[in-house]
């Protein structure tokens, strides 16, 4: 019985990476870039290019923070950082899980995009492998310190501090910092609401679609029969509206009106 091919294995094929390829530089026009704005890339042959197109997108999402870009990236940067993550672990021989210290790799991606440089083609190659590397050692690290605590006799944690135990006085300080931090919170959430209710109706209901529902400025552009930049440029807005009210409210003590 045979069944069908698994999304990863469609993206690896020729044709969806094809797909994809087309899906990057579409993307790339959307916020008025090219291939050819990564330095290097217009005279590289196609394995830089396709390296090209890895940097492109990251540098566009570094400038952007949008979700379309770096979901685009991930799948396209998969195929070989996950080849790397293998390599890697058969030359050290080690056991850890190759998708876990993927994921783990690109979580750190998306965290600190401000730390990339999109200086050559294979900018993002190079920039990636390192954090691949890191998070193999990572990883090795804490299988290392696994299997270590289970040999640790009674008689020695009987003589050992406990280095993980605060100090109730260091604990009790941490409960009223969380206790201030969710008071905190709290309020800043309030603030935030009474900005979004001071949007339109129109800025409210695409600020819910994308950012509570997680619809794709795609399928909610065809909804509103707008152009998706037009669609972005709307959320854009909103969402400086609702920055530039919170930052009045955080810098001069002036809070929104209700």
């Amino acid at each position: 019985m045979t069944g069908s091919p698994s999304p990863s294995a469609t993206l690896d094929a020729p044709d969806g990476r094809t797909q994809l390829r087309d899906r990057a530089i579409t993307l790339l026009g959307c916020f008025a870039r090219s291939l050819d704005s990564v330095p290097g890339a217009a005279a590289a042959d196609r394995a830089q290019r396709d390296a090209a197109l890895a940097t492109a997108l990251m540098d566009l999402f570094r400038c952007t923070g949008d979700r379309d870009v770096f979901d685009c990236l991930v799948q396209w940067a998969t195929p070989p950082l996950l080849g790397r993550v293998r390599s890697r672990l058969r030359a050290t021989g080690s056991s850890c899980d190759a998708q876990e210290i993927l994921q783990d790799a690109f979580v750190n991606i998306y965290r600190y995009p401000d730390r990339f440089r999109a200086a050559r083609p294979g900018a993002f190659a190079a920039w990636s492998s390192t954090i691949v590397d890191n998070a193999i050692r990572r990883h090795a690290r804490q299988s290392r310190r696994g299997p270590a605590a289970i040999t640790i006799t009674s008689e020695l944690l009987q003589e050992c501090a406990d280095e993980w135990m605060r100090e109730p006085s260091l604990q009790a300080q941490d409960h009223e910092e969380c206790a201030a931090t969710v008071s905190a919170y709290a309020l800043l959430l309030q603030a935030y609401l009474v900005s979004f209710r001071l949007l339109s109706d129109r800025e409210r209901f695409v600020l819910e679609m994308v950012e509570v529902r997680g619809l794709r400025y795609a399928e909610l552009a065809k909804v509103l029969r707008i152009r998706p930049e037009a669609l972005k440029m709307v959320v854009f807005r909103a969402r400086k509206r609702i920055l530039d009210r919170l930052g009045a409210w955080l810098r001069d003590g002036v809070p929104p009106p209700v």
